[in-house]
């Protein structure tokens, strides 16, 4: 019969009665098997910690040159897509339904090279998945490198002041810019901008930009994730994730800086087809959790 399920999938148990249904799109499965390929992923969306892996470890894959369909703007602590936000959400719902393997392959060879590059890269920052600095660092340098003129230790100051730190650590953080920027260099994603030089592009004139402050804690994140699955509203949810973080840390708000890759690719990085990822891709898309 047409509506059949795919006989090796196994259906998700029933939802309880009175739990509202959830949309789990098809971007969220292939970003499942993307952060499969990648050490040190180990995706969740429960911490803080956990969402700024998300966001910077995807940002670092289209920063190598395999754009995956997120656009980011700086924001609390570096790159960051609401549009993101949202497919880890739906993500969280399927994860482990997405098998172990082999790591995804790509349909260009071009785009699975630059790939291979970024999960080296990755390996070479992360120790355990929970070891953040250097990849948020690397992420953060990238995208102010992409979308300002500011110098190269400008720079290094807006990554470090956005970080916890005491005045020995901001040392060490300041160190390991260093690091990052040489390491970004290597693999040919940084302009010189040795000596206080100005960044890729031609310079422009900064605007002044206000801050924000955030007056009242938002809502849990159980309460906006309940929201978000009875009302569908992934993109406020995101939001209002992020602006609970920004709370919690004590950061000021500020309007985002200009998207970084707004020379992207024409169209998403494909993947070589998998019969096990069809199953859960047909799967979702006719079904409502």
């Amino acid at each position: 019969m047409a509506n059949e399920r795919p006989a090796r999938f196994t259906p998700p148990a029933p939802r309880p009665a009175g739990v509202p249904r959830m949309i789990i799109g098809p971007n969220a499965v292939i970003l499942g098997y993307v952060l499969k390929s990648i050490p040190n992923s180990d995706f969740s969306m429960k911490t803080f910690g956990d969402r700024l892996r998300l966001q910077k470890i995807v940002y670092m894959v289209e920063a190598f040159g395999v754009y995956l369909g997120y656009d980011f703007s700086w924001y609390l602590r570096g790159p960051y897509c609401t549009n993101l936000a949202r497919a880890g959400f739906e993500l969280e719902q399927i994860m482990d339904r997405i098998p172990d393997g082999d790591g995804v392959k790509f349909l260009e060879k071009d785009i699975q090279k630059k790939f291979d590059r970024c999960v080296g890269f990755i390996a070479s920052v992360m120790d355990r998945h929970d070891d953040l600095d250097k990849l948020e660092i690397a992420a953060s340098i990238h995208i102010l490198a992409k979308t300002s003129n500011a110098s190269k230790q400008d720079i290094f100051e807006r990554v470090v002041s956005k970080m916890p730190k005491s005045e020995a650590r901001r040392a060490d953080l300041l160190a390991l810019c260093e690091k990052m920027w040489d390491g970004l260099s290597a693999h040919s994603l940084l302009s010189d901008k040795k000596n206080g030089q100005s960044g890729p592009g031609e310079p422009r004139k900064t605007p002044k930009r206000e801050k924000y402050s955030i007056k009242a804690v938002p809502e849990s994140i159980g309460e906006i994730k309940d929201a978000m699955i009875e009302k569908q509203q992934y993109g406020d949810a995101a939001l209002a994730v992020t602006l609970k973080d920004i709370y919690e840390h004590n950061q000021d708000l500020e309007p985002n800086d200009e998207p970084a890759f707004t020379q992207r690719p024409s169209h998403v990085a494909q993947l070589v087809s998998d019969t096990k990822r069809n199953e859960i891709l047909t799967y979702v898309t006719r079904q409502y959790w």
